[in-house]
């Protein structure tokens, strides 16, 4: 059975998320413990951005997504940001990232936001088939990405 938690609710999940986002996306900026601490955080925060969410398959952690603000530096005009997409290697193929989408679309319309933002680098054919359109490209770090967004 799958379910989609909170780690507000579920904080138990904070080493398993943390290390997930660490590794694909914040390897090269900062140390595992730094981004579990920021992750405990998130965790303990009772506003809604950042909000973490982790997809279950019974009890076993499968994927997240997050809702923030300032995902992409020096561009508030942005917010907020769906992020951190991110699905375990041997669960991919199965429609997971799109089911994280539209949970958390779905979170962030039930709480008035009528838009949201995203960049990826090499995922823009998962958020087109979510119906997510390309705004502009931005280089970060040397490399090009895709922003995108989604009316609510």
């Amino acid at each position: 059975m799958i379910s989609i938690v909170s780690i507000a609710d579920r904080p138990d999940l904070v080493p398993v998320t943390g290390k997930w986002r660490w590794e694909a996306f914040f390897k090269d900026e900062m140390s595992l413990d730094e981004m579990l601490r920021l992750e405990q955080e998130c965790a303990s925060s009772s506003e809604l951005m950042p909000t973490v969410l982790v997809m279950l398959e019974g009890e076993y952690p499968v994927g997240m997504i997050a809702l923030c603000l300032d995902d992409l530096e020096g561009r508030p005009d942005l917010n907020p940001w769906l992020a951190g997409v991110y699905v375990d290697p041997r669960y991919r193929g199965n429609g997971y990232a799109l089911r994280l989408i539209e949970e958390l679309e779905g979170l962030a319309r039930n709480q008035g936001i009528k838009r949201l933002s995203l960049y990826t680098g090499n995922a823009t054919g998962l958020y087109h088939r979510a119906g997510w359109a390309m705004t502009e490209t931005v280089q970060r770090k040397g490399r090009p990405y895709s922003v995108m967004q989604k009316n609510l």
